[in-house]
């Protein structure tokens, strides 16, 4: 049954969530989709999911998700399913690989240009309703770097249809999702950004920087993901906790 309230009993499902379930629902999952038109148990955003309980399921499995999240908030929703996870829980994703997808298009003998361009639409979605647009890609080497900045450690990884990539993960330790970047006014989360990503308080140069791109139509997401990216982040938090950020 489809549920847009968000409003949800989670002890009435199984422990094992089917997010972004689309028509592929199973009957041992609660199956969550953002379109109702799936007739999910739940509809919701992926990246999402304040309704359920934490560190409550025991698998996630999230085929064909990923690359429909901006790039900026794809650290975020890994942390928002390593929320939902008991440590030692299971996550199982499937996502592109566009390093297959560019060998299958190198590889192709006939230089069929139909053929490139239907690799190029699974890269890019088929663009054909709300939420059917990728905006992201990864590699093997990206994917194991996201999951583990999200306190995951893949166990199993390979290759089908060589542009997919599947994916077993398991959660070693609890993350807590940044909900904060919804509080407050600009100024109240670029001074949380400082103090949470650079352990210090904003300098007016970056205080200035980053409330001209927030007020410029910058999301809260990139910003994060723009300050994650810089020297002072990556060595400060490469000391604390290795390569998780």
């Amino acid at each position: 049954m489809s549920n847009p309230s968000a409003s949800i009993d989670p002890a009435a499902f199984p422990r094992q969530l089917n997010i972004g379930c689309g028509f592929d629902k199973r009957a041992d999952f609660l199956n969550v989709d953002l379109n109702d038109f799936h007739a999910p148990d739940l509809v919701s955003d992926a990246s999402r999911l304040p309704m359920l309980p934490s560190q409550y399921y025991v698998h996630i499995l999230a085929n064909d998700v990923l690359e429909h999240i901006p790039r900026a908030k794809c650290l975020s929703t890994l942390k928002e399913w390593n929320r939902l996870l008991g440590v030692g829980g299971t996550l199982h994703i499937q996502i592109p690989n566009i390093v297959g997808a560019c060998a299958l298009i190198s590889s192709n003998d006939a230089r069929d240009p139909a053929y490139h361009d239907s690799i190029v639409a699974c890269l890019f979605g088929t663009q054909g309703y709300t939420g059917d647009y990728h905006f992201n890609s990864f590699t093997p080497e990206s994917a194991r770097w996201w999951l583990s900045r999200a306190g995951f450690d893949v166990v199993a990884l390979s290759e089908r249809d060589t542009w997919l990539l599947e994916i077993d993960a398991i959660k070693t330790f609890h993350v807590e999702p940044e909900y904060w970047i919804e509080d407050g006014d600009d100024n109240a989360f670029v001074t949380a950004m400082y103090e949470k990503l650079l352990a210090r308080a904003p300098d007016p140069a970056g205080l200035e920087y980053f409330l001209g791109r927030l007020s410029n139509g910058c999301e809260r997401e990139t910003a994060i993901a723009i300050m994650r990216q810089s020297n002072e982040a990556e060595a400060l938090h490469a000391q604390i906790n290795g390569d998780r950020l």
